[in-house]
């Protein structure tokens, strides 16, 4: 079966940190297996700028099927993942791998889009780095089996527990905008869970992709680890194969593309998506706090030029702090951030590639609203400048879905009501929001807080400032609705990546406990077996009108009825004739 996506090239993405918008081309890369289980050196290679086009280290459709057959067979007969000390040495391995070729790393991103060194070592390496050394610190813990509470009384006697299963060959798709913690991230889950991995990383940043691909594969175990590059021909093998679980982020037009193809094997699909995340500013903000929040959203605009999936997509303000807000939205960044900026800063991220860059171009040209920052753009270079948007209505080109580039738009509002209703009927269900007060940061004492909260769905949600939860690392990261499914990170990585098995532990000698289920069936047994079932001795503290009670039944009327269940479960045995 090929996938058909009427002209767009599309690589399939996940963001740990941040999602794009952009339907993009799968990839997959073909190194020489080599096992190292010993702290992995430097890439000795020098490296150097394979450009954008050449397709020179493409994986060989005809190697992918061997390629995932053999991590299939590996996984299912030589069981390495299975041993928790084999899976700590492999994420020790990835460990020292990335240590020794931060720099690199840091150079390839460079090339691929004028990334900063500082903006991958900040917002990317120490953050995967601070997330694999948790894992490995947390492992021994997560992987402990947990125990069944709340057992009817004739098995309390049997070990219930669940156990976390590895899934098997897991496939990961990561996009460009944050190429290495969006792969890492999801790979370190996967390893941990005890599974086989696929890697697709994205063809738009293909120096990082080589590279990185490299030493994922020098530092893994040729029977866990596959990167496979290529364009949408290595991608549609790719998806043909059966995989355990497929976990992509990017947009919602190649999601549903994903979803539908492993729809066909049954395959569990993790979806991270992105949306139009909106920045509420409430009319209790003081003239004291405009100028901070400004900053803040300003920089979870712009950061990377804006291509984060969690970025601040568009900004709602009272009309009546509009003014002042965009007085300190304009010193922010024509004096703070980018004073002298141009196309030649090498500190400011450009657009990933031409597509991009017309689109937002676009935006930019065809807007009804007032540009009062930036609008410069080069297409040379891909260089969009930091770009505010005013006076912006629902219609407003800028509004039609996520933007994913260095564009800002600012709406206003009188009533908060109506704001609330105009995101639900254009953009429900975000990957995040943002709301900025200077009232109570507690749902609890700000009714308009809470009125935000309960109204609009979100992945996720900050109070007074952006992008943070991302980097959380052991908290779920994930969408809702249109922002996609599942979630991740840490634990909820581990989570994601395993399978939770009940298992009994049932004895052989206690037959004469639970041969009241077996057949002849009659009245006594019926009521043996109602009685050994149903809790507090079947009595309820709920009535048929009224509210339940939202603390639950109460201390002594939960001591006082199971210990009358214990005693009616006795007397219905011991009187039980059969």
């Amino acid at each position: 079966m090929t996938i058909n996506i009427k002209g767009y090239s599309f690589c399939l993405q996940v963001p740990v940190f941040f999602f794009p918008n952009f339907p993009q081309l799968f990839v997959l890369s073909n190194f020489p297996f080599v096992q190292k289980m010993s702290p992995p050196s430097k890439i000795d290679e020098s490296f150097t700028d394979i450009g954008n086009t050449s397709t020179s280290w493409y994986t060989e459709i005809k190697s992918i099927e061997p390629g995932v057959k053999h991590l299939t067979d590996s996984f299912f007969t030589k069981q390495k993942t299975h041993d928790i000390q084999f899976r700590l040495n492999q994420l020790r391995n990835l460990y020292y791998a990335v240590q020794d070729n931060v720099d690199a790393l840091c150079e390839a991103l460079s090339k691929d889009f004028n990334r900063s060194a500082s903006e991958t070592k900040n917002l990317e390496i120490v953050g995967g780095l601070n997330e694999l050394v948790h894992t490995i610190a947390s492992l021994h813990e997560w992987v402990k089996p947990e125990k069944v509470t709340d057992l009817p009384i004739t098995l309390k006697s049997n070990p219930i527990y669940i156990e976390r299963i590895p899934l098997g060959v897991v496939l990961i798709i990561s996009p460009f905008n944050y190429p290495f913690f969006l792969s890492f991230s999801a790979v370190v889950g996967a390893i941990a869970g005890g599974n086989a991995v696929v890697l697709k990383q994205s063809e738009l940043t293909p120096n990082f992709t080589r590279l990185f691909s490299e030493i994922l594969t020098k530092a893994l175990d040729k029977d866990i680890f596959l990167a496979v590059n290529g364009g949408i021909p290595e991608t549609t093998e790719l998806l043909n194969q059966k995989f355990d679980k497929i976990m992509y982020t990017g947009n919602n037009t190649v999601g549903t593309i994903v979803a539908k193809k492993a729809a066909e094997t049954l395959t569990p699909v993790i979806l991270e998506l992105g949306g139009k995340s909106p920045a509420f500013i409430l009319d209790d903000v003081q003239d004291k706090d405009i100028e901070i929040i400004a900053r803040r959203i300003a920089w979870g605009r712009f950061t990377n030029a804006g291509q984060t999936c969690v970025a601040v997509d568009y900004v709602l303000v009272p009309k009546k702090l509009h003014d002042k807000f965009i007085t300190a939205l304009k010193k922010v960044l024509n004096e703070e951030f980018y004073p002298k900026l141009d196309k030649t800063d090498k500190t400011y991220t450009h657009v990933i590639h031409d597509r991009a860059f017309t689109n937002l171009s676009k935006i930019i040209s065809t807007t009804k609203g007032k540009i009062i920052v930036g609008g410069e753009t080069d297409p040379e270079t891909r260089y969009i400048a930091p770009t505010v948007i005013d006076n912006v209505s629902w219609d407003d080109s800028s509004m039609k879905g996520e933007i994913f580039g260095p564009i800002l738009p600012i709406l206003t509002y009188d009533k908060l009501t109506d704001s609330l209703r105009d995101i639900i009927r254009n953009h429900d269900t975000p990957l995040a929001q943002y709301v900025f007060t200077s009232g109570s940061t507690s749902r609890k004492y700000n009714r308009q807080l809470d009125q935000i909260l309960t109204t609009i769905r979100s992945g996720g949600l900050i109070v007074n400032d952006v992008l943070m939860h991302v980097a959380l690392i052991n908290a779920p990261f994930g969408g809702v609705g249109q922002s996609g499914y599942g979630s991740y990170h840490g634990k909820f990585s581990f989570r994601s990546f395993t399978h939770e098995r009940t298992t009994m532990e049932q004895k052989l000698w206690n037959d004469f406990m639970v041969k009241v289920r077996y057949p002849p069936y009659n009245s006594n047994k019926d009521n043996l077996v109602r009685v050994s079932q149903q809790g507090y001795n079947g009595k309820v503290w709920f009535s048929r009108t009224g509210d339940v009670p939202v603390a639950g039944p109460g201390r002594f009327f939960s001591s006082w009825n199971s210990f009358a269940g214990v005693i009616g479960l006795l007397t219905e045995f011991i009187t039980n004739k059969q």
